[in-house]
This record gives structure tokens, sequence and C-alpha cells, in this order.
């Protein structure tokens, strides 16, 4: 019988396979076709970063969704030269960013920088593309869970910013003018 290291075409297999299953965790992939996670892990770009290390910067265009499989990221927002933390996802916890990323090109609004060493899975706005071209069926259940995704992360940063808010900046009602 072969081994991994005996035949690189087991060894592929395997990664894939690994990658498939990872995908498969997540509840933009669960319950997709097996050809469509199959297609998302071959396609997939599997990323180190550094401690400190920018993965993406606001301003800059978006291209990719990441996908923690070790370490943590900081999220943070930059404005008049100071940075300002939003969230650290880590991969036991909120282990994703950038997923409006598959469904449209945008300049980034917040920046990540690995918070430790990280390992991420990435996968670009075209391979997201192409896989939904492959396997139209899938959309709208996948932009479905998007945006869902989407929506709760909005959600949970407004709870953490608001919490966080100084006394006098909470209003119950608008400032008269």
């Amino acid at each position: 019988m072969d081994s991994p290291e005996q035949n690189p075409d087991l060894e592929q297999m395997n990664h894939l396979t690994d990658i498939q299953e990872f995908l498969n965790r997540f509840h933009i992939f669960s319950g997709a076709p097996a050809g469509v996670s199959k297609l998302f892990a071959y396609l997939a770009k599997k990323e180190e970063f550094s401690k400190g290390q920018v993965v993406i910067e606001e301003g800059k265009p978006s291209e990719r969704f990441y996908l923690i499989m070790s370490g943590k990221v900081d999220v943070y927002y930059s404005t008049e030269g100071r940075r300002f933390h939003l969230q650290l996802l880590s991969d036991s916890g909120i282990n994703y960013f950038g997923e409006l990323a598959l469904l449209s090109e945008f300049n980034w609004f917040f920046s990540a920088r690995a918070w430790s060493d990280v390992t991420l899975l990435s996968i670009s706005h075209e391979d997201f593309s192409k896989v939904m071209e492959r396997f139209p069926e899938s959309y709208h259940d996948m932009v479905h869970k998007i945006v869902n995704l989407r929506i709760n992360r909005f959600a949970a940063q407004t709870a953490y910013l608001v919490k966080h808010l100084a006394p006098d900046a909470l209003r119950e009602d608008p400032p008269e003018e």
C-alpha cells in the first residue's frame, strides 16, 4: 500500500479532503452539494501570516474571504491616526472575515492583522463566481447564508460599540436642532 510520501496524488487527495471537511464546518458551506465544497477546497488558498502582519487593509480593494484555521486575527478600524479594535477573531470563536468579498467588489471598510501567528484559508471573489456559475442551483442558498452572517456580525459589532460608548454619547432621542 502506498503511503502519502510515496504517492503525491494520495497526499493531494488527503489534503483536499481535509480542506473540504474544514469548509463543511462553516455555515456558508454546510449542506452544499459535495461537488460545491470539493471545488471550493480545490480553489481555496492556504495562507500564513506572522504576528502583527496586516492581512487586509482598510481602503484597499476587497478580493478574498478568509477562514481562520489556526491563530487569532484582530479586526480594527482606523480614523484620525488612531486604531480602534472591533473584534478579536480566533479558530475557536468567530472564525471568518471578509465574507462580503465573495459577493461584490468594494474597498475594505476595516483592517485585519494577525494577532498571533495565523493560518488562513481564503477564497477569492473570482473563484466564488466560477463555482456559482458551475453550480447555479447553490447560488441563492449560499448568498442567503453570507448575507445572514454579515447581518449577525453587524449586529454583534453594533452591540459591542454601543456597550463601549461614552455615557454622554448614548441618547434615547436625537438632539434638538
